[in-house]
């Protein structure tokens, strides 16, 4: 029986890059399965199984091996039922003896990629830009937390203040008038008591942002009592009923705040890299621009735009030195050593990026200039100071 893994650590990155088969057999599998539904569990397995068998048609006959390797991959996706909303990626090759298996949160589509390597940037990519956001429900007596990752939600905390007590309004004199700033005294010390846990789990790494879910009228009030740095990493509030919402509406709500959030982001970043080339600062675009930067270690953020078929650019990557070439090479210029051949650049600049502090991100509102469409973010330029890039 198969070890399905959900989380993949740098080691086991490490290894499948460094993966590298003469015979092309290496297979890489992409498939998130529909939602679960009588329709959706006769129509997924017959679908990957068209897109399986058409790529890899594409090889020049197959194998015993190719074929013990395909007929489990075809008995895998046809026993998905929905895997639980997450994608299942799969690295095999039956000659070397590898097979990886991985329940991956995220939405992949259906990809199969057959080659001397694996496919790992849409992972890579994938797990890198992945945020933990924290979502706060809270109304005048109650608070929930929620995590949102990678689409997937988690309650964590149903309750975390006294229960419900009789709520107390009056524009009365008096003393109802006192209970009246009473009761308002408490509501503001739930809400600060409620930040300030926000806060420790924070502190604490527990969370990367933060999504409150509140009525209208009680914003105000929370907003009040945030700390600072929780206000830096606030992607948003949405009205909801705290105490009857359902983690499917907190869930639409928060995630149309985080789809709004990555497309922001993403533009400010294709913006501050193409600002950045434009005025020979702190930004690279272009393969060789980019290799020339990474071999440099100037290197803050290796972007990516996924390419039709067709369209891929290819690089060459030296199995010895690490030393990268935007062209088909059979020997390396520096070492000697034997060069390997990536049909999508990307993923030898991905090899030689792994475990170096290099962020990677795939661009999925934005479009790189073409023919590679590939660029980078830069920590500095090593002909000129950092201070005179960001002047610049």
């Amino acid at each position: 029986m198969a070890i399905v893994n959900s989380k993949i650590t740098l080691d086991e990155l490490q290894e499948l890059a460094r993966f590298w088969s003469e015979d092309r057999d290496a297979i890489s599998v992409y498939f998130k399965a529909p939602a679960p539904s009588e329709l959706a569990h006769r129509e997924e397995p017959i679908f990957a199984k068209d897109q399986i068998k058409q790529k890899l048609g594409s090889l020049k006959g197959m194998s015993h091996a190719d074929r013990e390797d395909v007929q489990r991959i075809l008995e895998t996706v046809s026993e998905l039922k929905g895997n639980n909303g997450r994608a299942k990626v799969i690295f095999a090759c039956w000659s070397k003896g590898i097979w990886r298996e991985y329940d991956a949160p995220g939405d992949f589509g259906c990809r199969i990629d057959v080659g001397p390597n694996f496919s790992l940037a849409p992972l890579i990519a994938q797990q890198q830009g992945r945020r933990r956001y924290c979502i706060a429900l809270a109304d005048r007596n109650r608070a929930r937390l929620l995590l949102l990752e990678a689409r997937e939600i988690t309650e964590h905390s149903q309750v975390i203040d006294e229960d419900d007590k009789e709520k107390i309004r009056t524009t009365g004199t008096g003393k109802s008038v006192h209970l009246e700033r009473k009761k308002d005294e408490q509501v503001r010390r739930h809400f600060t008591f409620v930040a300030e846990h926000l806060l420790h789990f924070y502190e604490h790494k527990d969370y990367d942002c933060l999504i409150v879910g509140c009525r209208d009228d009680m914003w105000p009030a929370i907003e009040a009592e945030l700390h600072p740095d929780l206000k830096r990493v606030l992607a948003g509030h949405f009205h909801c009923d705290p105490g009857i919402a359902s983690c499917e509406e907190i869930q639409e709500k928060a995630q149309a705040l985080v789809d709004v959030r990555d497309r922001v982001d993403e533009q400010k970043l294709m913006e501050r890299t193409m600002g950045g080339f434009a005025s020979n600062a702190l930004g690279a675009v272009g393969i060789n621009e980019v290799i020339d930067a990474l071999e440099k270690g100037e290197v803050r953020t290796l972007l990516w735009t996924s390419k039709p078929d067709g369209e891929q650019h290819s690089a060459s990557l030296c199995e010895h030195c690490g030393h990268l070439e935007g062209k088909e090479l059979n020997a390396c210029t520096l070492c000697g050593g034997k060069m390997r051949l990536y049909q999508n650049a990307e993923e030898a600049l991905l090899r030689h990026a792994l475990g170096r502090s290099i962020e990677v991100r795939e661009m999925h509102y934005s479009k790189l200039p073409m023919p590679d469409r590939i660029a980078a973010w830069l920590r500095f330029r090593a002909e000129i100071s950092t201070p005179q890039a960001l002047a610049s």
